[in-house]
């Protein structure tokens, strides 16, 4: 169908002698264009003057692919942090109310995804233009606009405090109240290489060392479980499993101090498991995850196999 609809353009415009190239379509649906080529500046300006009744009303225009790259980069929003099991559909349902979403991708940045988020107007970037983070799915991601510059990202990275002690399984959503009180404009929590479950610390951003400061000196508390604060680079004196600076890993007490599940009861009560051997199901729960019982197909099973096994190590001796 577009080599069809583009040879039809190549007939037609062949009949201005500067045009030098075939016509090829570019983009989809909505997005869809057909670029062609002249050699002479004249002739493009005739050709782009009216739309083409020969072409069913077909209008050309001049076309420059750094303009269109430069106000594509303008209506685009880069968002950072994006925990890997995030999907693209919850992406685009989140900041859809911000605008209409033209074009979204995504590509690996280590333990995250980018993405890059292009509205249909300028009007959603004006509305997130000064805010750095996003909730999504309970995570923070932080956002800001293509069109920044390397010093107005790096800006937004400057000025970082650890609150360290987190209690487990803690991502930014539960810290919400938190960071409204230091005034923190994003926070992340980052995740674990081997297990990529949530880190007992959280990284806060501020818009400058005097709020940093003044942040760090209040008191915060989370599920009654007192936080630190510390600088970045202390990170690697903090406990990977509780957050507390100075303990060891190996000794630390935070998961004995859980409580123990309760057994269940066919694991302490062998008339209970007597009772579930002899009338469940086999694909019973009770059944399955009873050591102890075996039905007699599978003892008798065992038995031959024993046999054999006595059998061939007695061929093996003789």
């Amino acid at each position: 169908m577009n080599r069809d609809a583009c040879d039809v353009v190549d007939r037609q415009l062949s009949l201005f002698f500067s045009y030098g190239s075939s016509a090829r379509c570019q983009g989809s649906n909505e997005l869809k264009r057909i670029i062609v080529h002249f050699r002479t500046k004249d002739d493009m300006e005739k050709a782009t003057a009216d739309p083409m009744d020969s072409l069913f009303g077909l209008h050309f225009h001049p076309y420059d692919p750094s303009a269109i790259k430069a106000n594509e980069n303008e209506r685009t929003l880069v968002v950072t942090d994006i925990p890997l099991f995030l999907n693209d559909a919850l992406l685009r349902g989140t900041f859809s109310h911000f605008g209409n979403i033209t074009k979204c991708h995504t590509k690996l940045a280590k333990l995250y995804r980018t993405a890059y988020i292009t509205f249909e107007s300028t009007d959603a970037i004006s509305r997130l233009d000064d805010m750095w983070a996003i909730l999504c799915g309970g995570h923070c991601l932080c956002v800001c606009p293509a069109s920044f510059s390397p010093d107005q990202r790096k800006e937004r990275r400057t000025y970082v405090a650890l609150l360290a002690g987190l209690p487990r399984g803690t991502i930014a959503a539960d810290l919400a109240e938190i960071a409204h009180e230091i005034s923190a404009k994003s926070i992340n929590v980052p995740f674990s290489m081997n297990s990529y479950n949530p880190k007992p610390y959280v990284y806060c951003h501020f818009t400058s060392q005097t709020v940093m400061y003044a942040a760090m000196e209040i008191s915060c508390a989370l599920k009654n479980i007192g936080l630190t604060w510390h600088s970045p680079n202390e990170v690697q004196s903090l406990c990977h499993r509780c957050g507390r600076s100075g303990c060891n890993p190996e000794q630390c007490g935070s998961f004995s101090s859980r409580p123990q599940r309760n057994p269940r009861p066919w694991q302490s009560n062998d008339k209970l498991r007597a009772l579930y051997n002899k009338h469940l199901p086999p694909s019973h729960p009770a059944k399955r995850h009873n050591r102890f019982h075996r039905s007699k197909y599978e003892k008798l099973a065992t038995n031959r196999s024993h046999d054999r096994l006595v059998i061939d190590w007695k061929l093996i001796d003789d």
